[in-house]
């Protein structure tokens, strides 16, 4: 519809209403009486919902008289400035506007929200959302609303600064009266304005003292107002639907609460009120009211949806004193001038509004549930750790479903025992800890009767709990309880996001058991296969460095070293077996129990090697597919020291050679390798000997393969680096030469070794000792 231009720039219109719940209802009239003809309808239509919404603001919020001036311009464009006598600064600065007369707001709102000023997502957000432009201003008198609908096929332009709002009424202004205006005590009346704006409804009869008509003398210096007293009666105006564009800014409420309001401008009526029932609530749920609202039973009813009595009902307080002009009682309702016809048209309209509504809350319910359980399921499924996985499955829940959780753990015996809480006020959580472990408190109770039903809803003294069973691969691991306040419900569909909560949470808990399981087992294998500690030798330095590689900490190293004692000195062995777990874990075993066994008898150690050979190879058949383990060994038997040094006996089983350390800073490899353990037959495998004489101030630096084979990127550490690196220890103890190449490995592979790496030092003493 296109716009009525005037000759000339219109005049302002003005008037000051009381605080009273009908109000906003003589604000729209106001509007009409002013506007109508004169802008577009759908312009027409955003400024009577723009109003509405400031006005009931402030009577609500405010409490006092509200002041509406209305500009319109030739070509369709409309500002409107609302004005309340509150003293306390609301708000703030949006959009960097400023806080003070000039701020304005252009397009959307700005980071900080709207906090206080927002009532059920509408408030200034419906004022953002409709206005091509808007902003506030603040003084000692009160506060100002302002807003600019631009008209039909322009683009938004920001007017003109408005001018000061007074502080309060005055006769420069159209008033209904010129002091606060308080309802007049009746018997059945309704509550008073404040206590309205307390409870925030605003249903109740008032009765406005009359309006004057004269023309008023000008405003602050602006145009002359017109007589606006017509503009509070009845107003015919032909039914319309909302536009597309404001119906996207509102809530279905909203909607409701708009289709209402134009339903009130076109009938005889003195208020109307949209209610329905509440399915958490015996009492109906008021969706819109506006004017005045009395006793139910005097008042027009009229159905949402004739074919669904439960759906809810319009209801419509004639107004016997104000018929519409020409207006005869209806035949099917009745009653003076109201159009049925059209109240039952308005009243489709609103329950197709409010049934999207309940389908887009629905959905939205669904959705956001929908992405809990996404979300909870990645935060369970990122943890293998027992104790965090049940502290986070205490805290996903709260505050979403409840207001407080408790996760149990099933004993052996059967019995539940606390593992973690959770409470949306975490100083509670002390007390919620000692309610939840009491043996003999009604929490406690409700969990033990949980049984084999995945969810049920337990009435206690503190309130509903939801109790559901952890159960994962047929056996029941645990409960999770969650609660809320006393007087508080579960709805259905939450108990089934709990359910699927705890389906998921259970696999979560049942993979951290088996992974703590495991660790602990693989800790006790680690503790058994460890190094041992270095025994003391007369007349030399031993010292020993083990670096295990970076793993999930399941993985039992495959590197050991050992010293062993026999009947013609000791025995010093390294050793690495192929691969990692409990496989390489129990050929570590065989090889060490064999070494020591024979050892102990005498046994040459070239013989020795030919019978761990053998053993090895014929245990292959106990693996996985008859896959075999082999095994890299370095051995060093050791005379008796003497003041020139010791003499040692090495045999390497596809060890890597060792690195002599002269006392003179040379190194290098000594020792002739042999053949792989566990591989070959018998006749096949060869193990020769080297002898090697350490003085005073030489070291002998046995190593495994992890060494050599640190890597950064595609480069390995190598024999040449391993050289430098026990070249540069000369002098130091053996202790300090083992862990300076430890480290050299591990600072090479940026502190990411990829394989155990294992060190032996094996040195004559000399006088004197350089530090490591």
């Amino acid at each position: 519809m296109s716009a009525v231009g005037l000759d000339e720039r219109l005049p302002h219109h003005t008037i000051t209403l009381p605080p009273a719940a009908e109000s906003p209802r003589s604000a729209r009239r106001f509007l009409l009486s002013a506007l109508r003809g004169r802008i577009d309808e759908d312009t027409l239509d955003s400024a009577l919902l723009l109003v509405t919404e400031l006005v009931t603001n402030v009577v609500v919020h405010a409490g006092t008289p509200a002041t509406v001036d209305v500009t319109a311009t030739p070509s369709g464009e409309l500002t409107v400035r609302v004005h309340d006598l509150h003293p306390v600064r609301i708000g703030s600065s949006r959009r960097g506007g400023g806080d003070g007369p000039a701020g304005s707001h252009e397009g959307g709102l700005g980071e900080s929200g709207l906090g206080g000023l927002r009532e059920d997502g509408r408030g200034l957000a419906l004022v953002d959302a409709l206005a091509s432009s808007w902003g506030t201003q603040h003084g000692a008198g009160g506060k100002t609303v302002w807003f600019h609908l631009a008209g039909p096929a322009q683009s938004p332009t920001p007017p003109a600064e408005p001018a000061a709002t007074p502080s309060e009424p005055t006769a420069d202004v159209i008033s209904i009266t010129s002091a606060p205006v308080t309802a007049p005590s009746a018997p059945n009346a309704a509550p008073t304005s404040a206590q309205r704006a307390a409870d925030g409804s605003l249903a109740g009869p008032t009765q406005p003292t009359a309006i004057p008509t004269g023309p008023p003398p000008a405003m602050n210096g602006m145009a002359p107002s017109t007589t606006i007293g017509p503009a509070l009666e009845p107003h015919p105006r032909p039914p319309r639907l909302i536009s597309r564009s404001t119906a996207r800014a509102l809530t279905a409420e909203g909607e409701v609460a708009e289709l209402l309001a134009q339903l009130v401008d076109t009938q005889p009526v003195t208020g109307g009120l949209v209610h329905r029932p509440s399915p958490d609530d015996p009492e109906p749920e008021i969706v819109a009211a506006l004017g005045n609202t009395g006793d139910p039973a005097k008042a027009l009813s009229f159905p949402l949806d004739p074919t669904q009595d439960s759906l809810g009902e319009v209801l419509l307080w004639p107004d016997h004193a104000h018929p519409v002009d020409g207006g005869q009682p209806d035949a099917v309702d009745g009653v003076d001038g109201v159009d049925g016809e059209r109240v039952r048209l308005v009243a489709r309209w609103m329950a197709l509004a409010l049934g999207g509504g309940d389908m887009r809350q629905a959905e939205e319910r669904r959705i956001g549930m929908l992405s809990f359980l996404a979300e909870a399921s990645d935060l369970l499924a990122g943890s293998l750790e027992l104790e965090h996985t049940l502290s986070m499955l205490a805290h996903l829940p709260v505050p979403r479903i409840g207001r407080w959780c408790a996760v149990y753990l099933r004993r052996d015996d059967g019995n539940p025992v606390l593992a973690a809480v959770a409470h949306a006020e975490e100083a509670a959580e002390p007390e919620l800890t000692r309610a939840a472990s009491d043996p003999d408190g009604p929490l406690l109770a409700a969990v033990r009767g949980a049984g084999a039903t995945p969810v049920r809803q337990v009435a206690t003294p503190d309130g509903p709990v939801l109790v559901a069973v952890l159960r994962a691969r047929r056996r029941a691991l645990g409960m999770v309880a969650i609660g809320r306040d006393p007087g508080a419900t579960f709805a259905a569909d939450e108990a089934d996001l709990l359910a699927d909560l705890a389906r998921r949470a259970a696999f979560a808990v049942d993979n951290a058991k088996l992974y703590s399981r495991q660790v602990e087992l693989a800790d006790g294998l680690q503790a058994g296969l460890r190094p041992p500690v270095l025994p003391e030798i007369s007349g030399l330095d031993l010292g020993a460095a083990y670096g295990a590689a970076r793993s999930a900490g399941l993985d039992v190293g495959g590197d050991f070293f050992d010293l062993m004692p026999g009947p013609d000195g000791w025995t010093i062995a390294i050793g690495d077996v192929c691969g990692k777990g409990a496989e390489a874990a129990t050929v570590t075993g065989v090889a060490r129990a064999v070494l020591r066994l024979l050892t102990g008898l005498a046994t040459p150690v070239g013989r020795i090697l030919i019978d761990l050979n053998r053993t090895l190879r014929d245990t292959a058949t106990a693996y996985p597919h008859g896959q075999p383990r082999f095994c890299t060994m370095a051995t060093a038997s050791l005379s008796e020291p003497s003041e020139k040094g010791v003499r040692l006996t090495l045999h390497l089983a596809g060890h890597p050679q060792p690195v002599m350390l002269a006392g003179d800073g040379g190194v290098a490899y000594v020792g002739v390798p042999g053949t792989l353990l566990g591989v070959l037959d018998d006749d096949e495998v060869a193990f020769p000997s080297t002898d090697v004489e350490l003085h005073p101030g030489d070291a002998l630096v046995l190593y495994t393969d992890g060494v050599v084979e640190a890597r950064a990127g595609r480069e390995l550490l190598g024999e040449q680096r391993l050289l430098e690196a026990v070249g540069g220890c000369a002098g130091m103890s053996a202790q300090g030469i083992a862990d300076r190449v430890r480290a050299a490995a591990d600072r090479f592979a940026g502190g990411n070794l990829r394989d155990d790496v294992a060190i032996v030092v094996i040195r004559v003493p000399s006088t004197t000792l350089a530090t490591a």
